[in-house]
């Protein structure tokens, strides 16, 4: 399967904060140097990731989501498969947009895991310029 194919598949919402955890603490404890690790805020990655910098990275990134996102639930991080997980798709907490995608151009995840080289997810799902018709002058044609 394709990386956008996958990107726009079936994913798991991560709900409740020690599933999240335990997700992370797999990954951690057991890193391999067969992910893809993509941070949509730079360019896209053309090699895999050494476990080492995996290792980092998601270290850093529980630390964000527990330090930012204070809520009773996780709800940031969504999985396409919680046992063997091959794409991990996670928002910034600080880029939630409006009710976390319910918005005509829900956010980015920031963070991108895959076992798939990427593509580039923001070229392709980018919201368009603020010039373009907002959703009630669309219908009100104005």
């Amino acid at each position: 399967m394709d990386y956008l194919a996958q990107f726009q598949g079936r994913f798991i919402g991560i709900m409740q904060w020690d599933k999240c955890n335990a997700l992370f603490d797999t990954l951690i404890d057991n890193p391999s140097n067969d992910w893809h690790f993509y941070d949509t805020t730079s360019t896209v990655p053309l090699s895999v990731t050494s476990a080492n910098t995996l290792v980092e990275r998601l270290t850093s990134i529980k630390s964000i989501i527990q330090d930012k996102h204070k809520e009773r639930y996780c709800g940031v991080v969504y999985v396409d498969d919680l046992k063997n997980p091959t794409f991990i798709k996670i928002f910034n907490p600080n880029n939630l947009g409006k009710a976390c995608g319910s918005s005509e151009h829900p956010p980015i995840p920031q963070w991108l895991l895959s076992k798939t080289p990427p593509v580039d997810i923001v070229a392709k799902f980018a919201q368009p310029p603020k010039n373009q018709p907002s959703f009630v002058r669309k219908i009100l044609k104005l």
